[in-house]
Formats: C-alpha cells, structure tokens, sequence
C-alpha cells in the first residue's frame, strides 16, 4: 500500500478511537492525540499541537452539542469554565514558545501520568445526587476560577483540551454528578480549544489534510463514544483509559529520554 494511503487510514483510525474514548468519558481527545501525531504519524510537535486542537475542537463542539441536546450538561457551567481559560490559555501558548520541545514532550509523558491517575482514582457519585443547578454562591466561584485557569493554561502549553482534569475537578471540586460531568467538561473543552487555537495560529499552521481525516472519523467517534457509555460502566471505561495513557506516557518518555539527555549535559 502507498505510503500516503497508509498514514491515512491511520489517521482514520486514531481518529475514530479517540473520538469514542472522548465521548464516553468526556475528557482523553487531545491527552491522546498528541502523542498519536508525534509518535504515531511523525508530525512536528508545533504543527501535532495545533492540529491537536483543530481536532479537539472539533469533537468537544459535536459532543457537547449531543450532551446539551440529552439534558447531559449543566451549560452555564461549561461555559464558565472556558470563559475563564482565555487567558491561561495564551500564557500557556506563550510559554510554549520559549521551551525546547523536548522538554515539553518530556513534560507532556507526566501530564499523562497525572491524567491516568486522576481517571483511575475518580469517584463516580450517584447520579441522582449532587449539583443539579447552576446557582453560584462565592465558594464555588472560587473555584470555577481555579479549575478554569488551569485548565486553560494546559490548553495553551500542550494543545490538550484538559477534560481529564475537568471531569474529576467538576464531580469532586464542584459537586457534579458524574452522569453531567462528561458533557459539561466537553462544553468548557471546546471554548479553550478555541481560545488554543488563536493563541497558536501564527507561523504554524495545523496539517490540513490529518486533521480533516483525524478529525472527521473523531467526529464519528464521539457520537458513537456517547452511546457506548449509556451501556458500560464508567468505572471499566476509566480504568482502560487510564491503563492507555500510562502506557502511551512511558513510551513518550522513554523515546524522549536520549534527547533529553543530551539537551541536559549541553545546558551543564
């Protein structure tokens, strides 16, 4: 097979299985997506990030419209959420820039550990309890504040939406049942891709021809990923997400290690 039909239908692939792992939980598109571009599709860190969060995009803005159209999401929340990661998200943009890139892969491979780990560890709560309005009283102000600036400023360093931190942060810190926390935290995604996007959009463009195809089947995905989770427990969904990203964050970082390596003994 030619080698562009090849990357293609990789591409596709990806795609696909990406997009349903985030419309079943709500959170794992872009933590994955980078890595599948850079390791998986050789694409450049600057171009894999924007592409990233085109794709991101793409499928936050799907599978949010499908949560909202359920009665899924709380949106005043999500909404919050992104509004207030505009400006995380060029800080984060703008650190970017200064940093080698193989410190920020480096950085990215524990990301993903965190990321795993919060998925592993997250309580579910009953889905009948837990914050049903969106009444905001100061406390919780406070802390729509501190989950949406760092998750933008995540968006804006590593191209990622920041849903595996969402989902945890909306059921723990904000009181969320968890039956609302997946397409609420797909609302707020959207925004900060959005606001990722325009932070990025100088010098590097996004690699059109993957991410219409990535983004295309990750589309497809999250529709499918939205119905699968009305059928499998979520405890089983997060437990093979987050056994998938600390594998891919080992890998990451072991292909990363001789670089860095040799990028530490030059700064000595």
């Amino acid at each position: 097979m030619d080698g562009s039909l090849l990357v293609a239908a990789a591409a596709i692939a990806m795609g696909g299985v990406i997009g349903t792992l985030q419309g079943a939980l709500g959170a794992g598109g872009a933590i994955l997506t980078i890595p599948a571009l850079v390791h998986g599709l050789g694409v450049p860190l600057d171009v894999a990030t924007i592409t990233s969060l085109f794709v991101t995009c793409a499928n936050a803005g799907v599978g949010s419209l499908h949560a909202l159209r359920a009665g899924r999401a709380l949106p005043r929340t999500g909404i919050a959420l992104g509004g207030i990661g505009v400006a995380g998200t060029f800080v984060g943009a703008w650190l970017h820039r200064g940093v080698d890139e193989t410190v920020v892969l480096a950085l990215f491979s524990l990301v993903m550990l965190a990321a795993a780990a919060l998925m592993a560890s997250q309580r579910t709560g009953a889905d009948d309890t837990g914050l049903t309005s969106e009444r905001v009283d100061l406390r919780r102000a406070a802390r729509l504040v501190a989950v949406g600036s760092a998750v933008g400023l995540l968006t804006g360093f590593f191209g990622v939406g920041g849903g595996f931190l969402l989902v945890p942060a909306l059921v723990a810190a904000l009181g969320v049942p968890m039956r609302l926390a997946p397409g609420t935290s797909m609302v707020a995604i959207a925004l900060n891709s959005t606001w990722g996007l325009a932070a990025h959009a100088h010098g590097v463009a996004a690699d059109a021809t993957i991410a219409i195809l990535f983004g295309g089947a990750g589309v497809i995905g999250v529709t499918i990923g939205g119905r699968v989770a009305r059928h499998v427990p979520d405890a089983r969904l997060r437990q093979a997400f987050a056994g998938l990203v600390a594998g891919l964050a080992v890998f990451t970082f072991a292909r990363d290690v001789p670089a860095l390596a040799a990028l530490l003994t030059r700064a000595a």
